[in-house]
């Protein structure tokens, strides 16, 4: 039992996102910010090479400010963007249901989701594998920040899928043709993690 106490403190602290997560504020219930959710996940490692047939998303929103972007372009053009997405993320806000993600998505309170590891000892992903079989693991995302226009995006999108299995990265995104792409930016530097 105490090997399985250290695996989940383990995972823990390598997964801030999954971590102690303060009361969260409003929900969101803004169908743009589902959409720009859902043009990322194609491309996401839990559908493109797990192959889930249900994504499990922990409701409360995460960041990870140690691995933004930066650049003289989101100093300058994209700055409302960024301000957007600083301030929509001052504190978690809660993912809802019943949006439309282009594919079978649960949302799962992180209390929820921390007792979910503790039912096979020295293992706390296979417990939660037995309760959410073929999610592909956790996925993280931050509330969405648009610029004024809402024709810009920035969000951060993460996965955890083992005790070294993870990542994540903040996006930027326009819209065009009624539809989110994500862009890369010359003179931006971008930050991803993985295990």
């Amino acid at each position: 039992m105490r090997a399985a106490t250290l695996l989940v403190g383990a995972f823990l602290a390598m997964s801030p996102a999954l971590a102690v997560v303060p009361p969260a504020r409003a929900p969101i219930t803004d169908p743009e910010a589902y959409a720009v959710y859902a043009s990322l996940l194609p491309n996401e490692w839990s559908v493109r090479v797990a192959h889930a047939k249900r994504l499990v998303f922990q409701e409360e929103t995460a960041t990870n400010w140690g691995c933004m972007l930066n650049g003289k372009p989101l100093e300058e053009d994209w700055r409302p963007v960024v301000d957007s997405l600083r301030s929509e993320n001052a504190r978690p806000r809660r993912l809802r249901g019943g949006f439309s993600l282009g594919m079978p998505y649960l949302v799962v309170a992180s209390s929820d989701m921390t007792a979910s590891f503790r039912g096979v000892p020295n293992d706390p992903w296979a417990a939660f594998y037995k309760r959410y079989p073929d999610s592909g693991g956790v996925m993280i995302v931050s509330a969405v920040g648009f610029d004024v226009s809402r024709k810009r995006a920035m969000v951060y999108m993460a996965h955890s899928c083992g005790l070294l299995c993870g990542g994540g990265m903040h996006h930027l995104l326009e819209k065009a043709d009624g539809a989110w792409r994500e862009v890369k930016l010359p003179g931006v530097s971008y930050c991803s993690w993985d295990s």
